[in-house]
């Protein structure tokens, strides 16, 4: 088939007094917004009052930027040198469990080849209690050598660029599998908020089992050469 030059195409009677309807029908449609001179032009200068009717209205104030010093930390990375300790952190919720009695609990995820932060515990950088928790003895074993640290160690978790170093200050092996009510409403304690800025990590103990559970707890430095470091 040959090319037909566009131009060298009237379009059918119909058609065009089909367009001339619709033109006109715009024009009314338009005639309500101020926008029929731009299409059809004038033979005046527009008044001030029908610039102001097409033309965007100024913002009020200009717009508030967040400032990156104000978001949340959330971490990232975990590291403490004293146990050749290196790994991700990721962001880890709880679900429902059912007891050998029927009874319905919830019961925090395990992070898998990572550490979990727990999502309503404290961001990094906003003060509280920022709680890590990791396997001992499966998937990844993070945390298997929590039991050979010792007070003083250093802990550093990265996000966002920046460094946030704790030092150590408590090592806990508590009872979980045989242990009452009452202790194991006490070893909760541990990952509720605290008014004071600490991080601490939860993990089970032995090694090759899981009837306890070991709490390292560790309060920030206050060292503003940390915060901001390059990775």
């Amino acid at each position: 088939m040959k090319d037909i030059a566009m131009d060298s195409v009237q379009p059918p009677r119909r058609t065009r007094v089909g367009l001339i309807v619709s033109l006109s029908l715009c024009a009314l449609l338009l005639s309500g917004c101020g926008f029929v001179q731009r299409f059809f032009g004038r033979s005046e200068p527009p008044t001030p009052e029908a610039v102001a009717a097409v033309e965007p209205v100024p913002p009020l104030q200009p717009p508030v930027f967040a400032d990156f010093k104000q978001r949340d930390f959330l971490p990232e990375r975990i590291s403490i040198p004293a146990i050749d300790l290196d790994t991700p952190v990721v962001e880890l919720g709880w679900s429902s469990n059912q007891s050998i009695d029927g009874r319905i609990f919830s019961q925090w995820n395990v992070a898998e080849y990572a550490a979990g932060w727990h999502i309503n515990s404290a961001p990094l950088n906003q003060g509280g209690n920022v709680v890590l928790s990791g396997h001992n003895n499966i998937l990844g074993s993070v945390f298997r050598e929590l039991d050979q640290l010792k007070q003083g160690d250093r802990a550093e978790i990265w996000s966002n660029g920046a460094r946030f170093e704790y030092a150590i200050d408590k090592v806990m092996i508590v009872p979980d599998e045989h242990a009452t009510r009452e202790q194991r409403l006490d070893n909760a304690k541990w990952i509720h908020e605290f008014d004071d800025d600490r991080l601490t990590l939860v993990s089970c103990w032995p090694r090759d089992d899981n009837t306890h559970r070991i709490i390292v707890v560790g309060h920030r430095l206050d060292n503003e050469e940390s915060v901001g470091s390059n990775r």
